[in-house]
């Protein structure tokens, strides 16, 4: 019973650190629902800065009303008898709002109690309506971008400069047609870049400006839409894109061109994906962007580093983030391209919209690690899902959500070839590919798989920071015993590696091919050629016996130069060697004046010695027929004070006397 209560709380505890797992995503971000939007009679709103903005309005009675709310506390600030475009937060409680109804205007409201007061009122309806609004508040400048919808397709565009009392200080024509002012930028001593993206009929347009409202450069932009998207040093990136609807589908073909601030262009280059959703980043002399990609019905980051002249360096899918299906009905709002601001210079965040969510999404750029991700549910209109943010609000639909990004960790994503397990100080944590947020510091990671090399590393994090990690583990060498019979020199190929048997080798797994060849008898012993395929960690033993394909026979006798016959053929004179075939062979040796000797050799060995001796042919002794002769010779031999030779006995018998009776004649001579 102990043991089943044991079991089964090893189970909740089990399931339970499951889900914690699963909520991490979700619960990295600190995002919380921050107000609910009116809805009902209200013909339109919108959100931005921060405020809700409602309105109702009937131009058949030329009737309006505009309601602005906090979108932190839900609490109605302002109310207008008109309609309003943009509302700019200013620090110390001051609100810049331009109407765009019953009059152009730009008007100052200032704090008090909670409630907005106007402070004062800029009739801008010489200019036309108010397109953008930038404070300057340290130069006691407003900068107002207008547009007069009184001429034909949006003809006249100023760039106004407002001080904080409600004067103007000058109206800067910049003479081109488009839709709006949409951007002005702040570049630097005192210099401004306004931008016109030609959404209608005109050309795209860049002009920079000083304090003084003066034109220094201007320059058309070939491209139907533009508009800037970040700015760096003397650097900013121009983004443009093209639309094409087909069907419910609009296809969104997108440029970036890098400028510097003298308005001159570095490069132009079309990225790869249809949507741009990310910011670009300037770091180490490259361009980091993250684009949305659409592949079969789903959507996926991805991170693209390019050099300043456009030239692709690489790209890769951001991992674990998390994209609906594609609905029919799918649209792009392009106020997607807008970033988060955010504290951390290596840190982007972005909110994409794919089918019925909406992906909030924190990545290291440097390393395309994630570290934070929620995902907001859309509300669903006639042709499209309906996604707007501005900093760090949200919103889908009528509801509102506050991003906190203070609480962005930081992560390691670890991946390995082949799959392994991972542990992280120590601790198992999971298989590759492994994504744990972790804690900034120093931490051990080690990867791990039977029958390779472990890898270890130590991972410094720093604060919001994503490390990626990968690692080709090593497979342990696998051991090979080679034996053979006789003595032989293997060669292992592919790896070019020659060893003499006995031999222990050590080696890679693969597929290896194995040749034995005799060391002392190459010639003798014929080669075997192997073929093995090792494992990691494996353990083989290959024995070989080659055969035996020739035998030298060296072929000696006492007679120089005797003939020599081999299985009755004729093969040379002694000494000589004979190359036979294993097995038995006859041998024969003939000499002139010898005895023919055959032998019969079995070639078992590589060399044989065969020694021959031959006999001399035996010659017949000489006979006399006197029988005193053969009486005294018999006599001789058995007397053993004789040892002359058979002639020694004509000396001793009647010759001796002739010679004596031949001297005495030749002495009575003289």
């Amino acid at each position: 019973m102990m043991m089943g209560n044991s079991r089964a709380t090893v189970i909740i505890v089990g399931i339970l650190a499951g889900f914690l797992l699963m909520a991490l995503p979700v619960g990295a971000f600190d995002v919380k629902l921050a107000f609910v939007g009116p809805s009902g009679d209200y013909s339109g709103m919108y959100f931005t800065n921060g405020f809700w903005v409602a309105y109702r309005s009937d131009y058949g009675s030329n009737t309006y009303f505009t309601e602005i709310m906090n979108a932190s506390s839900g609490e109605t600030v302002l109310t207008l008898d008109d309609l309003v475009d943009f509302i700019v937060p200013v620090g110390d409680g001051y609100l810049l709002v331009s109407t765009i109804a019953k009059e152009y205007s730009l008007r100052l409201y200032r704090n008090e109690g909670g409630s907005y007061i106007l402070i004062w009122s800029l009739d801008t309806s010489r200019y036309g309506w108010v397109s953008h609004i930038l404070p300057v508040r340290e130069k006691n400048l407003i900068l107002v971008g207008t547009v007069d919808v009184s001429q034909n397709d949006f003809g006249g565009h100023y760039v106004l400069g407002v001080d904080f009392n409600g004067a103007i200080k000058f109206a800067t024509n910049l003479n081109v047609v488009g839709q709006t002012v949409s951007s002005i930028v702040p570049a630097g001593d005192g210099k401004y870049l306004v931008i016109v993206p030609g959404l209608g009929s005109g050309t795209p347009y860049l002009g920079l400006i000083d304090e003084s409202g003066n034109i220094l450069r201007s320059v058309r932009i070939n491209y139907p839409i533009a508009s800037t998207v970040y700015l760096q040093g003397n650097r900013f990136v121009m983004v443009s894109w093209q639309k094409k609807r087909e069907g419910y589908i609009r296809d969104i073909k997108t440029y970036y061109g890098v400028w510097t601030l003298n308005l001159t262009p570095v490069a132009t280059f079309e990225l790869p994906y249809e949507f741009l959703g990310a910011i670009p980043v300037f770091a180490n002399n490259s361009l980091y962007l993250f684009t949305v990609r659409k592949s079969n019905s789903t959507c996926a980051l991805v991170e693209s580093k390019y050099l300043p002249n456009g030239t692709l360096v690489w790209n890769r899918t951001v991992e674990r983030l998390k994209y609906n299906v594609l609905p029919r009905h799918y649209g792009i709002s392009t106020n997607a391209v807008k970033p988060v601001i955010l504290p951390y210079p290596n840190v982007y965040v972005g909110i994409h919209l794919c089918g019925d969510l909406a992906n909030v999404v924190a990545v290291d750029f440097t390393n395309a690690v994630p570290l934070a991700e929620t995902y907001l549910p859309m509300v669903k209109t006639a042709s499209a899902y309906s996604l707007y943010y501005d900093t760090r609000y949200i919103r889908t639909g009528t509801k509102v959500y506050l991003l906190n990004t203070t609480f962005i960790p930081s992560a390691i994503l670890v991946n390995s070839t082949p799959v392994a397990n991972v542990t992280v100080d120590k601790k198992y944590s999971g298989m590759t590919p492994f994504y744990l947020r972790i804690g900034p510091g120093r931490h051990e990671v080690r990867v791990v798989r039977g029958n390779y090399s472990p890898v270890t590393r130590v991972l410094t994090v720093g604060p919001h920071q994503g490390v990626r990690l990968f690692v080709k583990l090593n497979p342990i060498n696998a051991t090979l015993y080679l034996n053979s019979t006789p003595v032989a020199e293997v060669d292992i190929l592919p790896v070019g590696l020659t060893v003499s048997t006995p031999a222990t080798v050590s080696l890679p797994n693969g597929t290896y091919t194995l040749i034995f060849r005799s060391k002392e008898y190459p010639g003798q012993y014929g080669r075997v050629r192997k073929t093995v395929t090792l494992t990691p960690n494996e353990t083989m033993s290959v024995d070989v016996e080659l055969a035996l394909i020739r035998s030298e026979l060296l072929i000696t006798s006492n007679v120089k130069n005797a003939t020599v016959y081999v299985d009755g053929k004729e093969v040379g004179g002694t000494p000589v060697n004979v190359s036979v075939v294993p097995g038995p062979h006859n041998v024969t040796v003939n000499a002139e004046g010898y005895i023919p000797k055959s032998l019969t050799i079995n070639a078992t060995k590589p060399v044989l010695n065969v020694s021959v001796g031959l006999s001399p042919v035996a010659k017949p002794e000489t006979t006399t027929t006197s029988t005193a002769s053969k009486g005294t010779h018999t006599k001789s031999a058995t007397s053993s004070s004789e040892s002359t030779t058979p002639a020694s006995h004509s000396i001793c018998g009647p010759g001796a006397f002739v010679l004596l009776a031949l001297a005495v004649v030749i002495a009575r001579r003289r």
